[in-house]
């Protein structure tokens, strides 16, 4: 049984801003890499102990965070994929979780929350809307593999039940920030969700190996209730991005008759601001 773990840094319980911690200069990253490893740790352990043979973990955040000295020693470490959005999701997996992810953009009560980045104001496929972690949901399950389980911000967790209902899930913090931040650029974006009610990392810890321990036992015993996730093609993908600096906003639109990893590097239709109606 073969388990892959994609993983990101700003669902992390005790890391509680971008700026500070989320960058490879910033001046905690070390210790917000050690968070996010230690997270990852206790799902490595919930799913071998539930009975997993090999456990991938998938390093998703942009410049890296996982601290390969502090994982598991048991586990696999995945990163430099040749072809980015598939992220090594083509392994034949026969599932895969998510560690420290935050929710898509948009979203209100959620904590340093983006699309890839801050200047993406909504994102669609086939007309569904989707973070970070409705595409990754997308491309495992174009694979034939199901999403079970998910930690991060609460947010989040709502997020993903609402696109897979089976996929079991733990939050560790909580967003604070009552709007949408519709009305933000890029740069007010960025700063927008800060605001969050985080637990003991400890804690999170071990609340996460119990929900991937259940997770793993649920999906053993009852794998026909956990679904591959992704829409039938042709796939079309829609981008709304704000102003950033002197770019303007835009829409953004790339198409593929059958294979939504290629839909990413398709040829891109551009749709100046103005002649297009914002999604909310």
């Amino acid at each position: 049984m073969r388990i892959g773990i994609m993983t990101d840094l700003e669902g992390v319980a005790g890391i509680p801003s971008f700026d500070d911690w989320c960058l490879s200069d910033s001046k905690y990253y070390e210790k917000a890499k050690m968070l996010l490893t230690e997270e990852t740790n206790a799902a490595i352990r919930a799913f071998f102990d539930a009975g997993a043979d090999e456990v991938f973990v998938i390093d998703g955040h942009g410049p890296g965070a996982i601290d390969t000295i502090l994982l598991d020693e048991r586990a696999q470490y995945s990163r430099g994929w040749a072809v980015h959005h598939q992220f090594g999701l083509n392994e034949n997996l026969d599932a895969i979780a998510w560690v420290g992810q935050h929710a898509k953009a948009g979203t209100v009560l959620s904590h340093m929350t983006h699309t890839g980045y801050w200047d993406v104001y909504e994102s669609r496929i086939n007309g569904i809307s989707v973070g970070e972690y409705g595409e990754c949901a997308m491309i495992a399950g174009f694979y034939g593999t199901p999403a079970i389980f998910v930690s991060g911000e609460r947010a989040f967790i709502k997020e993903a039940k609402e696109l897979t209902p089976w996929v079991h899930g733990v939050e560790v913090k909580r967003g604070v920030t009552l709007d949408n931040g519709s009305h933000c650029d890029t740069d007010e974006y960025r700063v927008h969700n800060l605001g969050a009610v985080h637990i003991s990392p400890k804690v999170a810890r071990e609340r996460i190996y119990a929900g991937a321990k259940c997770a793993m036992e649920d999906f053993l015993a009852n794998p026909e209730k956990f679904k591959a996730f992704c829409p039938k093609p042709p796939f079309v993908y829609e981008t709304w991005f704000r102003k950033f600096g002197n770019v303007p906003a835009r829409l953004e639109i790339r198409r593929h008759e059958s294979d939504i990893v290629a839909m990413y590097s398709a040829q891109k239709e551009v749709i100046p601001e103005g002649e297009y109606e914002l999604p909310y």
